[in-house]
C-alpha cells in the first residue's frame, strides 16, 4: 500500500489534480474495497475494469489517464482496451514508459461526410470507396472522395473523374511529369467516374494519426468544389484527421483477429457506424474464420 501512495505523491508532485481511482484487479493482497481508503480518493469498484474506466471518464471528465498498474493483473491486451477507451474519449492514456494521445479531428467539412477507415493495408478501402462514390452517384448525389496516400501529391490535386478522359496513355503521361499516377484518387476517379481530391500522409500513429498530411487542405478545397457529400478515405491504418459525420471501417477477413479486435484495432471499432468485412473468399479466410471475425467485432461495437 505504501508504493501506491508514493506513487499517487509522485503524480501530485508532477502538478496532477487526482480526481479518482479505479480499482482493476489484484485482489491477493486487498480484503474488500474498504482497505483502498488509504488512497483519500473517490474510488470506482466494478468487476469489469473497462466498465469501471468508462464509468470513471463520464463522471469526473478527466484530461488524463495514468496507469499505475502491472503484469499479471493487466497485462497488453488490457491496456490497449484501456487505452482505446480513453482515446475514444478523447483523453490521453498514459504509464511509467508509455504515453498515447487520442488523433485530432478537424472540424472543417463544411458538407455532409463520412470516413471510410481500415484496420490495416490491403483490406480494401478504395474499392469500398468508389463502390460508396457508385451508390450515391446513383442515388443522385454529387459525392467526392477525398484520399489520402503515402504516394499523393504535394498539393491536394483535383481530378474529375466524370469528365478526364483516363487511359494507360493518359496515366503513363502523368507518370511522366513526376506525379504518382496509381494514387488512390486517380483509382477512385478511374472507378467511379467521379470528382476526388488527392492528399497525401508520411506516417502513422498505432492509434491512425498521420506523422504529417496535407488532408486539412484537401478538405478545405473539397468545401469549394461542386459536390454535396465528401469522402474521406483513409490510406493504410492510418485515419483521415477530419471530423465527420459518420464513419466505415473496412475489414479484412484475412487479417489476425488481434489486429481487429486487439491492440488499436479496437480503437477504430469504436470510431466506427458501420463495418464493412472484404477478402471473405477462400482462401483468405474460411466460414469459420468470418464467423470469428464477427464475433469479435460485435464483441467490441455491437
Amino acid at each position: 500500500m505504501p508504493v501506491i501512495q508514493a506513487g499517487l505523491e509522485s503524480i501530485r508532485n508532477q502538478g496532477h489534480e487526482l480526481l479518482a481511482a479505479v480499482f482493476v484487479g489484484g485482489t491477493e493482497k486487498v480484503t474488500n474495497g474498504s482497505d483502498l481508503g488509504f488512497l483519500k480518493l473517490p474510488i470506482i469498484l466494478n468487476s469489469d475494469p473497462s466498465l469501471g474506466i468508462k464509468q470513471a471518464l463520464e463522471e469526473y471528465k478527466p484530461d488524463l489517464i495514468i496507469d499505475l498498474s502491472d503484469e499479471p493483473v493487466v497485462g497488453y491486451k488490457e491496456r490497449f482496451k484501456f487505452a482505446s477507451i480513453a482515446l475514444i474519449a478523447g483523453v490521453s492514456y498514459v504509464g511509467s514508459d508509455f504515453r498515447f494521445d487520442p488523433p485530432r479531428f478537424y472540424d472543417v467539412a463544411q458538407k455532409p461526410s463520412i470516413s471510410v477507415i481500415g484496420t490495416g493495408k490491403r483490406v480494401g478501402k478504395t474499392a469500398i470507396s468508389a463502390h460508396l462514390a457508385r451508390v450515391l452517384s446513383k442515388a443522385g448525389f454529387s459525392p467526392c472522395v477525398v484520399a489520402m496516400g503515402r504516394g499523393g501529391p504535394q498539393e491536394p490535386e483535383v481530378v474529375h473523374g466524370e469528365i478526364t478522359e483516363m487511359t494507360p496513355e493518359s496515366l503513363l503521361e502523368v507518370s511522366r511529369e513526376g506525379k504518382h499516377a496509381a494514387s488512390d484518387h486517380y483509382e477512385d476517379a478511374l472507378m467511379s467516374r467521379i470528382l476526388t481530391v488527392g492528399c497525401r500522409r508520411c506516417g502513422g500513429g498505432m492509434a491512425g494519426a498521420p506523422f504529417i498530411s496535407n488532408v486539412l487542405a484537401g478538405a478545405e478545397l473539397a468545401n469549394e468544389l461542386e459536390a454535396d457529400i465528401i469522402i474521406f478515405e483513409g490510406s493504410g491504418a492510418a485515419l483521415p484527421p477530419i471530423k465527420t459525420d459518420s464513419c466505415l471501417v473496412t475489414i479484412g477477413a484475412h487479417q489476425p483477429i488481434d489486429y481487429i479486435s486487439g491492440y488499436f484495432g479496437t480503437f477504430r471499432l469504436f470510431l466506427s457506424d458501420l463495418a464493412v468485412l472484404t477478402m471473405c473468399e477462400e482462401p483468405m479466410a474460411s466460414k469459420e474464420k468470418i464467423n470469428l471475425v464477427d464475433q469479435a467485432v460485435r464483441g467490441e461495437n455491437p
